[in-house]
C-alpha cells in the first residue's frame, strides 16, 4: 500500500510540475521576453537553451545522486527552486538575468525528473513499467494541453504579460508541498554501507552508462536534436504564421492534448504488448511522417496543422513510454545513473537544437528552385530530418525485446 500511495503521490506532483514547466518554458518566458522586454528570437531561444543546457549537464549526476541519497530529498527540492525563479524573473532586466534564473530552473529540472523516472521505476515489475511511465506521458500531455491555455489567459485577462508568471510559481508550490507531504522516504541515506555509494557519484559512472549503452545515447541525442529545433519556437510559430492570440493558440491544444492525455495509459498498455522496440521504431516512424507533412512551402490547412499535432502527439506517448522503459532496464541497479545519463545525451541534444532553430527561424529562409521558404518554417524542415534518422538509427540500435541486464 506505501508503494502504491507513493506511486500516485508522484503522479500527481508530476502533473502539476509538468503544468508549471510548459506553462514557464513554452508560454509565458518567450511572449515575455519578446512583448515586453523586447528581445529577438535567437536571445529568446539563448536563453531558453540555458533551461535546457543545465538540465543536460545535471542529469546524470542528479540521477546518480538519487541513487545514493534517496529520491525524495530532490523531489521536494526541484519544483521548489523555481518557485523562486519565478518570482524573480519579473523583478530581473537584463539578458543576463534571464541566463541565470533559466540556469537555476534548469538544475531545478535536472533533480526533479531522474528522480521521478527512477522512482516510479523502483514501484513497478518490469512487466508493467511502460505502462506506469505511460502516466507520466499523461501529465506531461496535460501539462501541454492546460499550459499554454493557462499562462495566456493569465496574460490576456488581467492585460499583463507578468500574471503567467505568478501562476507559476502557485503550481510549483503545489507540487513541493504534494511531494513534502505524501511521497515517503524511501531508506537511502547518505554514507551507505553498500561500499559503493562513492562509485555512483563518480565521473567514472557516468562514462560507464555512455559505454554501457552508447547507441542508445546517440539515438536520444538525434531525436532531441530534431525536437530542439522547434521545442521554443512553437508559439511563437502560430502567432506569426496564422496570427493567433496567446489565448487563442491555448485553446486550439486542449482538445488534442487532452484527448492524447486520455490515451496515455492504453498506448501505455499497447506499448507493452508490442514490446518496447517495436514501440520505439512505429512511434519515431510515424513522428517523422507527421512533421513532413506540415513543411510543405505553402501554408499549410491550420485543421490539417490542428490534426498533425494530435498524430505527433500519439507518437510521442507510445514511443516515450517505451523508451523510459526500455532505459530502466539497461541497468535496473543503477537506474537512476542510466536515465541521468539518457537525459543528459537528450538535453545535449535539445540545447542544441534550439540554438540553432532560433537563428533558423530569424535568419535563413529556404529557396528551392522557384520555391521560397520563409525563415519560419527552415526549423520544421530541420526537425522531420532529425526524426527521420532517429527511426533509422532505431532499426540499428535496438535489438528486439532486450531482456537482459548490464551484460546485454
Amino acid at each position: 500500500m506505501k508503494s502504491l500511495s507513493a506511486f500516485w503521490a508522484l503522479v500527481v506532483m508530476a502533473g502539476f510540475a509538468e503544468l508549471g514547466y510548459v506553462t514557464l518554458n513554452i508560454s509565458a518566458m518567450p511572449v515575455y521576453l519578446r512583448e515586453v522586454v523586447g528581445l529577438g528570437e535567437s536571445t529568446i531561444t539563448v536563453v531558453g537553451s540555458v533551461f535546457l543546457l543545465v538540465e543536460a549537464i545535471f542529469r546524470a549526476p542528479m540521477g546518480m545522486l538519487s541513487d545514493h541519497i534517496g529520491r525524495r530529498r530532490l523531489i521536494v527540492l526541484g519544483p521548489l527552486l523555481t518557485v523562486f525563479t519565478s518570482l524573480a524573473t519579473l523583478v530581473a532586466s537584463h539578458p543576463l538575468h534571464f541566463i541565470a534564473l533559466r540556469a537555476l530552473d534548469g538544475l531545478g529540472a535536472a533533480m526533479l525528473w531522474p528522480a521521478v523516472y527512477a522512482a516510479i521505476g523502483d514501484s513497478v515489475p518490469p512487466h508493467k513499467r511502460a505502462w506506469a511511465m505511460s502516466f507520466l506521458n499523461m501529465t506531461y500531455m496535460s501539462g501541454i494541453a492546460l499550459g499554454p491555455l493557462a499562462g495566456g489567459l493569465a496574460n490576456d485577462l488581467t492585460g499583463a504579460k507578468q500574471a503567467s508568471f505568478y501562476l507559476t510559481a502557485c503550481l510549483f508550490t503545489v507540487a513541493t508541498l504534494i511531494a513534502w507531504r505524501f511521497y515517503p522516504r524511501d531508506g537511502r541515506a547518505p554514507n551507505s554501507a553498500d561500499g559503493k555509494s562513492g562509485e555512483k557519484l563518480s565521473l567514472r559512472a557516468f562514462l560507464n552508462a555512455l559505454r554501457i549503452a552508447p547507441g542508445h545515447m546517440l539515438l536520444a541525442f538525434v531525436v532531441f536534436f530534431g525536437i530542439g529545433l522547434i521545442m521554443l519556437l512553437v508559439k511563437l510559430y502560430a502567432m506569426d504564421e496564422f496570427g493567433v492570440s496567446e489565448t487563442l493558440f491555448g485553446v486550439g491544444l486542449v482538445a488534442p492534448a487532452l484527448a492524447i492525455a486520455a490515451l496515455s495509459l492504453p498506448l501505455g498498455r499497447l506499448a507493452d504488448r508490442l514490446g518496447r522496440t517495436r514501440s520505439i521504431r512505429l512511434g519515431l516512424t510515424l513522428a517523422a511522417g507527421v512533421v513532413w507533412s506540415v513543411v510543405a512551402p505553402s501554408q499549410p490547412p491550420l485543421a490539417w496543422v490542428l490534426v498533425a499535432a494530435a498524430l505527433g502527439a500519439i507518437s510521442f506517448v507510445l514511443t516515450f513510454a517505451a523508451w523510459m522503459a526500455e532505459l530502466s532496464e539497461i541497468d535496473p541497479e543503477r537506474r537512476g545513473v542510466m536515465l541521468g545519463a539518457a537525459g543528459t545525451a537528450q538535453g545535449v541534444g535539445s540545447i542544441l537544437g534550439a540554438l540553432l532553430g532560433g537563428f533558423l527561424y530569424e535568419h535563413v529562409p529556404l529557396t528551392l528552385g522557384d520555391i521560397a521558404i520563409p525563415a519560419h518554417r527552415t526549423p520544421f524542415i530541420g526537425c522531420a530530418l532529425m526524426l527521420t534518422l532517429g527511426s533509422a538509427l532505431s532499426w540499428l540500435v535496438l535489438k528486439r525485446e532486450r531482456a537482459t541486464s548490464i551484460g546485454g
